[in-house]
């Protein structure tokens, strides 16, 4: 940022310098000295035009500049355009540059928006399916703890039948429940 600011310093100082060359070609050479020329008596006549309407005076004949002053007024009025030129160029660029820096940054925070929306919807979808086994397991250590309340009841049938502390009922009594071992099918 501060180094397009020296930048633009630097243009503009070094376009003074170039002003005044336009200045002293003005004088030396000819073609260019009838254009400076040409541009000093069109400025000077629409100058004196506006001058002679806003102040109310009616429209008279205007009388042109002498050539040496003539050479001079068109050689600053150039001068100053060039100057003005390189000024607002610079503001312009300036501008766009500005502009660019701010779009980037837009499509930055959008894109940055969009992929935190989508870790968004992600997260959503494994908290649910995380949810989802969680069920599933909590069914699963319920069945597995029923199972082995039912095994600890058949298993302390056996040992009591065995060690003689009771005797065993017969299967025509009490109808034998098949049990789910897990992962045996």
């Amino acid at each position: 940022m501060s180094t397009i600011k020296i930048g633009s310093l630097l243009v503009r100082t070094l376009a003074k310098p170039v002003a005044n060359s336009i200045k002293t070609q003005a004088k030396q050479h000819p073609k260019f000295r009838e254009f400076c020329i040409n541009v000093a008596q069109g400025s000077h006549t629409l100058e004196m035009t506006l001058k002679m309407k806003f102040l109310g005076y009616k429209t008279e004949k205007i009388r042109p500049l002498n050539d040496a002053r003539a050479i001079e007024s068109g050689a600053n009025f150039l001068s100053e355009a060039f100057v003005f030129a390189v000024a607002a160029s610079v503001i312009i660029a300036e501008s766009w540059r500005s502009r660019a820096t701010a779009k980037n940054r837009r499509n930055y925070v959008d894109d940055a928006l969009e992929n935190l929306e989508n870790q968004n919807k992600t997260m959503t979808e494994l908290l649910e399916e995380t949810r989802q086994l969680n069920r599933t397991n909590e069914e699963r250590l319920k069945q597995i703890e029923e199972d082995n309340i039912h095994l600890r009841k058949i298993l302390d049938e056996i040992l009591s039948v065995s060690m003689g502390l009771k005797h065993h009922t017969t299967y025509e009594q009490q109808q034998p429940t098949i049990i789910q071992l897990p992962g045996i099918s």
